[in-house]
């Protein structure tokens, strides 16, 4: 919960929802519900007795590639610590840990680090915890961590419980339930929380721990399927209640009464597949072959050029831009969640000294009327949220930029720019490249996936491959469907030197990202960039007067006393063709049998009963992750992370609705839908 409030604050003020006040020292107390964090006797110790124990931990995961663990109610992050612990201190443990809990009110970094102090026998944990804890605000949706070097993800919820667990399928092993006491916070014990529980359970069937034993419980779980026990309460408690969810039969796994079997994800091994082919060499192949890396896989990532980062990632700059709408629409919410991602592993490798990039923050100028409209919204929706969003006027604005500015404008501060180049050598460190191979063919055999390269030579076998490259994707037979989803877009940027700005004083310098309709970077080894141009349907890549001239135009509306001293014959640049798709997000996860996809919804026009259609049916163990447009370095790492959860059989990193939103089958389904493709 955010700790706006200070310590002193009285408990008789008018709480706050989020705002907390410390008592003990170091112990958190919500002035708005009334009640503790935790035990402030030995919190450890009834974390240990109510929820490791009550689930059988730490015999649970043994044996087990992966075990999940969800929790209601984040707080301080105790009971993740002590689970972590536990997982760490097992020789016999499962390889990999996740923990997926739900948060309404996160705690401050700073609020965090002071808990954790009671628990001096966890900072080892504690302080990974901390390092990973995002300083600015939590925006509701999902946040996913990778801790103790990739074994272990945590993935926070931010918002209301039973809809974050509603939308959310996480193959939960055990259950955690521990939101404030029944008295205090009755929407964390209400039955229909409880069903959210259930539908997002394994469906091998589930264990639950809760510290209370209050009929509001029993009767909920109870409603929802689980087998209730009471138990012996933590110290003074007289019960606590143990629960069981039993498995889902066969025929009944993996469909919800609510949800579209075209959506459904093919089941996967539960071992995690250990030999994956990447087609594509850019940002996004790149972004997977870490992603796998990380889970133990033996990755091989295969790129036509002689070179990896040889497209659109090829470029010397890359702006790291969130992008927020007004609606908190589905295709805000996916990108809101990709810069989240790609911000924290950008800056983690940053720090680190492998990327290089500089968080100076991007500046989207309103000139407009419908731009000042859709700035107004946006503070609307994110009020006294300046770390992450503010409005500049024109003085402010040109002091952040460092020139002159006509108008002000929306300021990110925790935006900038980043060296794709740089990011994608960062993440093939430990893979195995080839280089100067266009795959042509992917085929089956028994022993897994075998790939033909353009020179005749098989490579393999795989467990898996995943088609990561641009408009060649559709070249493959398996997707070869793709040719009328995705369009090529050229684009053009332009290149000139810093002494056009400082002038050979120094006195003038642009500090910050400039977005308008087009963009302008500070100088990188000397050199800023302009961009960029946007050409539809031109697979070109030759370098343009005429392209540069048009950047030099976009740039003259805003700043006409640097574009004057511009000439497109004399600017360097280079061009490059991006694949985007009509909806504007990109297609990622496995890849749609297009032709078994007509065959088995042949009639989706007519608006038939979900219950009548079987799963879909996919291309076994090929995958898709393109379409990314101009927008690779916000979404090509969290598109990873999906395809390698996926792959994995671990818990996705986005809700259903997203998911669906970025389903390659997507189009298919629109397609039949509308009558655009017929049977």
């Amino acid at each position: 919960m955010t700790a706006d409030a200070p310590s002193e604050a009285s408990e008789t003020t008018e709480p706050i929802a989020g705002h907390i006040i410390w008592r003990d020292g170091n112990v958190p107390f919500s002035p708005h519900f009334g009640d503790v964090y935790y035990n402030p006797k030995d919190g450890l110790a009834e974390t240990r007795y109510v929820f490791l124990n009550g689930n059988n931990l730490p015999t649970a995961w043994h044996g087990l590639e992966n075990f999940t663990i969800g929790e209601t109610g984040f707080g301080t992050g105790l009971n993740f610590l002590a689970a972590w612990q536990c997982w760490t201190q097992d020789p016999d443990r499962s390889k990999r840990l996740h923990f997926v809990s739900v948060e309404k009110y996160p705690l401050s970094r700073d609020d965090m680090i002071r808990a954790h102090q009671s628990w001096p026998e966890l900072s080892e944990f504690s302080k990974q915890l901390a390092d990973i804890w995002p300083t600015e605000t939590m925006l509701p949706g999902i946040h996913r961590f990778v801790l103790g070097d990739g074994a272990i993800s945590l993935t926070v919820l931010i918002g209301d419980a039973t809809p974050c667990f509603g939308d959310y399928d996480g193959n939960i092993d055990c259950w955690f339930l521990d939101g404030f006491a029944p008295s205090r916070n009755a929407d964390m014990w209400h039955a229909d929380l409880f069903s959210a529980l259930a539908s997002a359970s394994n469906d091998a069937g589930a264990t639950l721990a809760t510290f209370t034993s209050a009929r509001i419980a029993r009767d909920g779980l109870e409603a929802a399927g689980f087998v209730v026990t009471k138990r012996k309460g933590f110290a003074h408690k007289r019960d606590m209640i143990t629960a069981t969810l039993s498995a889902t039969p066969p025929n009944e796994a993996g469909l919800k009464s609510d949800e579209a079997p075209w959506f459904i994800l093919p089941k996967s091994p539960s071992s995690c597949q250990r030999s994956v082919a990447i087609i594509g060499g850019g940002m996004a192949g790149a972004a997977c072959a870490q992603a796998l890396k990380q889970r133990g896989c033996d990755v091989h990532l295969f790129e036509k050029n002689s070179h990896t980062a040889g497209a659109a990632s090829g470029n010397a700059i890359g702006m790291l831009e969130p992008y927020l709408t007004v609606d908190h629409a589905i295709m805000g919410r996916f990108y809101e969640a990709g810069f989240r991602f790609s911000h924290r592993m950008i800056k983690r490798l940053s720090n680190t000294g492998l990327v290089e990039a500089d968080f100076c923050g991007v500046l989207d100028m309103v000139t407009t009327a419908r731009e000042q409209e859709r700035q107004d919204g946006l503070l609307e929706r994110l009020p006294d949220k300046a770390d992450l969003v503010k409005a500049l006027n024109r003085d402010e604005a040109s002091a952040a930029f460092g020139l002159p500015l006509p108008a002000g404008g929306l300021f990110y501060p925790n935006a900038g720019w980043v060296n794709p180049p740089s990011f994608v050598k960062a993440l093939t460190r430990e893979v195995h490249i080839h280089l100067s191979t266009e795959i042509m063919v992917i085929s089956d055999h028994a022993s897994g996936k075998i790939l033909t390269s353009r020179d005749g030579l098989e490579h393999g076998p795989f467990d898996a491959v995943i088609i990561a490259g641009a408009t060649e994707s559709y070249q493959l037979a398996q997707t070869e469907w793709l040719r009328d989803c995705l369009q090529p877009v050229r684009g053009q940027i332009s290149t000139f030197p810093e002494s056009v700005v400082t002038h050979g004083n120094g006195t003038d310098k642009i500090r910050c990202v400039l977005s308008h309709k087009g963009y302008i970077t500070p100088a990188r080894n000397g050199v800023h960039v302009l961009g960029a141009t946007f050409s539809r349907d031109d697979t070109q890549t030759d370098l343009r007067e005429d392209d540069h001239a048009f950047n030099i135009a976009q740039l003259a509306k805003i700043l006409p006393d640097l574009a004057s001293k511009l000439s497109p014959g004399d600017l360097d640049g280079r061009a490059a063709i991006r694949p985007i798709t009509t909806d504007h997000l990109p297609m990622i996860g496995p890849a749609p049998d297009y032709d078994a996809f007509l065959a088995a919804y042949p009639d989706l026009d007519k608006g038939k009963n979900y219950a009548r259609y079987l799963n879909a049916p996919y291309h076994k163990d090929v995958y898709i992750c393109t379409g990314f447009g101009a927008r690779g370095l916000i979404a090509a790492p969290l598109a990873a992370e999906i395809l390698a959860s996926e792959i994995c059989a671990m818990p996705l990193p986005l809700e259903k609705p997203l998911m669906h939103a970025i389903h390659p089958a997507r189009f298919i389904i629109r397609g039949l839908k509308r009558r655009q493709i017929t049977v």
